[in-house]
């Protein structure tokens, strides 16, 4: 006997409330590669999982991919937990996403260009951010396990290069979950408790790609970037690289490399003095010597120069000598001239300026006549000699 009929709904319901109740596809673990991904603006991730001969569709909501510790990519090998679900409208069912994880090297390095890229992109590694490291810090700060070989490396080395240096260990997990958080909480708390900090060596000891990938995370190369501390990552080997190298101010081959990097060594840095010393001393009395002969030749340049100016002052005070000696009365009046005054000792030049009567001085090479003039013309004065002192 034939089922009744049903409707195409009515189907799709029942098909729902199958595979709902259904133990196994109610929490079900699917390996595969993600395809056709897409982020929505809501934030849910819409893709494929595929493998040789077929595909799922998948959902993984929001509040799932926020968890996540890289961006997913198209190619990606994954195991994805979680559970079936019908769309009963369109007659289709997708794998949501509970839980997701990457799988192999391989993946892990499809990630760390993926986040590396994505940084890059959004200028976290520009040089124009790099902040300086001081070349004298006061205090040093390290970021890392304490019970590492990292940080005794790091205190072995900068204890032995200088004693002017206080040195603050945090310590935090470096691998495993957790530890990125963990690394980029401790971060912020250093730039936000101890402002006076000078520079913080961020780092770790080597290990596996597996074992480093702590600092490939986003959330620890994001609070590098954003630390006020100028920050040396130190992680691994000179080989290895990771994402938080790149964001770093510095970046140290090793956690002993970036203990040297961090403070000098007074040793060296006596020896550098004393040779800057020597070599100022060298300089200051090349100096010295220059100024001295400089200045030699500029006192006999000058010795020349008063020299020819007395030189010339004399032979200008000689010619002035010799002329008042032909202009003095003296020698012209020996030249057969004389000097006519009148009783108020002005000088008679003219003849109008003779009156009768009128009292008059004559000097002469050899002495002085003082006379009375008796009768006074133009064309003939008779001079009456009085032989008296005026």
């Amino acid at each position: 006997m034939a089922l009744r009929p049903v409707t195409v709904t009515q189907l799709n319901e029942y098909i729902a409330r199958v595979i709902q109740t259904d133990p196994l596809l109610g929490n079900i673990s699917v390996m595969g590669e993600i395809s056709n991904l897409k982020y929505h603006s809501s934030g849910h991730v819409y893709f494929s999982l595929v493998d040789e001969g077929s595909k799922i569709n998948c959902f993984l909501p929001d509040s799932v991919r926020r968890n996540l510790s890289l961006r997913l990519k198209d190619g990606m090998k994954v195991t994805i937990r979680g559970y079936i679900n019908v769309f009963k409208k369109g007659g289709t069912y997708t794998l949501f996403v509970r839980t997701l994880e990457w799988e192999g090297e391989g993946d892990l390095a499809s990630a760390f260009l993926f986040l590396k890229d994505k940084l890059e992109a959004e200028g976290l590694f520009d040089p124009v951010y790099k902040k300086k490291i001081p070349a004298f810090p006061k205090k040093i700060g390290v970021i890392t396990s304490e019970t590492g070989a990292a940080v005794q490396d790091i205190l072995k080395i900068i204890k032995s290069r200088t004693k002017l240096v206080d040195i603050m260990v945090f310590p935090v997990q470096v691998q495993g979950d957790g530890a990125a958080s963990d690394i980029s909480s401790m971060i912020e708390y250093v730039n936000e408790h101890f402002p006076e900090i000078d520079t913080l060596i961020v780092g770790r000891g080597g290990g596996s790609l597996e074992d480093l990938w702590a600092f490939n995370e986003e959330a620890v190369a994001r609070a590098i970037f954003r630390s006020h501390i100028p920050v040396i990552s130190a992680v691994g080997h000179e080989t290895d690289f990771t994402i938080a190298d790149f964001v770093a101010d510095k970046r140290a081959e090793t956690p002993t490399a970036a203990a040297e990097m961090a403070v000098p060594d007074t040793v060296e840095t006596e020896a550098w003095l004393q040779n800057r010393k020597k070599e100022m001393l060298q300089a200051l009395e090349h100096k010295v010597q220059y100024y001295a002969l400089q200045a030699e030749n500029q006192g006999h340049s000058l010795d020349l120069l008063f020299r020819a100016k007395i030189h010339s002052a004399k032979h200008a005070l000689e010619q002035c000598r010799l002329a008042l000696e032909e202009n003095r009365p003296e020698a012209i009046l020996k030249k057969g001239y004389a000097l006519i005054q009148d009783e108020g000792g002005r000088v008679i030049s003219t003849v109008d300026r003779f009156t009768e009567k009128g009292r008059y001085r004559i000097t002469l090479q050899d002495g002085t006549i003082c006379l009375t003039a008796a009768y006074v013309t133009a064309e003939k004065a008779e001079i009456e000699e009085d032989h008296y002192d005026i």
